[in-house]
């Protein structure tokens, strides 16, 4: 069996791949997981960390490290995660990205123009467009936090983009599943904001690099080099080329997940899609611990929540002050202090 935990809003990406006959998966929320008492002996893949407030990603590592202890396999620790600036910023300092991003309460200046802002824990569009200097970034930033965007959560990003063909952009894919790195299709635009992608762009012949990209998946070595800096095991990692170099966007640790999407009139991208389909179950047919439960000793939720973390100490605190000052007042012999 194989847990894939998501946010309660994110349990549709990996839908498809629970209704999967060869795999045993099932989708459930970190609310669900952190009560449970008893945990299966599945492997847990933690996702959409980059979604969860602080304490709960504290709760997820704590449950993470109480499954390893047990010898429960277990994905993507909690603790280790970056988020998308850490992740941006550590790849450029590693020289992987010529890119920097800046978080935008920083007052760092960008180094080079333009740049845009996009929300940290957030995959939807960039909240501007490409901004050319410092006197465009600060209206930009302006007039998101007027339409209800949190400075807190802003993020500078510097362009670095390159079209594949004269008007056509690309993203690429490799995903880790464990282990295994698994080349993944392309998507193809005709702006530099590539997420879905627009069918019917792509001349034949990149349907056929993309088909190379599934089979050989040539980038997957230097991906998983960003992979580990990350602190991910299970997840997306998208990227394009600039200067024949990949530059790494992001990395989504709950990705959508289509087994069988609907088929493609290139029949060759059809091909990339089974091509990848057959790789992924394979590889999460290998990290499958199993059916077999494995019940640890527990008398309460598997993870007592942070939250109560505060409310515990100022109980303590106020006992221990108490204690303080009986003591104190009885060596001073002062009756009022001790309550008599």
């Amino acid at each position: 069996m194989i847990l894939v935990i998501t946010t309660r809003e994110h349990a549709y990406t990996h839908a498809a791949v629970a209704k999967e006959r060869v795999l045993d998966v099932v989708v459930v929320s970190y609310e669900e997981i952190l009560r449970r008492k008893r945990p299966y002996r599945a492997t847990h893949i933690f996702t959409d960390l980059d979604r969860l407030p602080a304490w709960q990603v504290h709760d997820a590592a704590l449950l993470f490290r109480k499954l390893e202890r047990a010898g429960i396999r277990a994905l993507n620790d909690p603790a280790r995660f970056r988020n998308r600036f850490g992740l941006l910023r550590a790849l450029n300092r590693a020289g992987i990205n010529d890119f920097d991003a800046y978080p935008a309460d920083s007052l760092e200046t960008p180094r080079r123009w333009p740049v845009f802002i996009r929300l940290e824990g957030n995959h939807r569009a960039p909240v501007s467009g490409l901004l050319q200097d410092q006197e465009e970034l600060d209206r930009a930033i302006e007039d998101a936090i007027d339409k209800g965007a949190p400075r807190s959560s802003m993020l500078i990003l510097e362009y670095c983009s390159e079209p594949v063909r004269p008007g056509l952009f690309r993203k690429l894919s490799v995903f880790r599943v464990g282990d295994r790195m698994l080349g993944y299709t392309c998507v193809h635009d005709d702006t530099w904001l590539v997420k879905y992608g627009k069918a019917g762009l792509a001349p034949v012949e990149l349907y056929e690099e993309e088909y190379s990209f599934v089979e050989t998946n040539p980038f997957g070595p230097a991906m998983l080099d960003v992979f580990n800096i990350a602190g991910i095991d299970y997840g997306r990692v998208d990227f394009g080329l600039v200067g024949g170099r990949p530059q790494i966007y992001e990395i989504n640790s709950n990705p959508m997940v289509e087994p069988k999407p609907p088929a493609s009139l290139m029949d060759r991208r059809n091909q990339s899609v089974a091509l990848f389909r057959n790789n992924y179950l394979e590889a999460m047919e290998a990290i499958d611990t199993g059916r077999r439960p494995a019940w640890m000793r527990s008398t309460g939720s598997l993870v007592r929540s942070t939250r109560e973390l505060p409310r515990r100490a100022r109980r303590l605190a106020e006992g221990t002050y108490g204690k303080l000052k009986g003591a104190a007042a009885r060596k001073s012999g002062d009756p009022i202090s001790t309550g008599a």
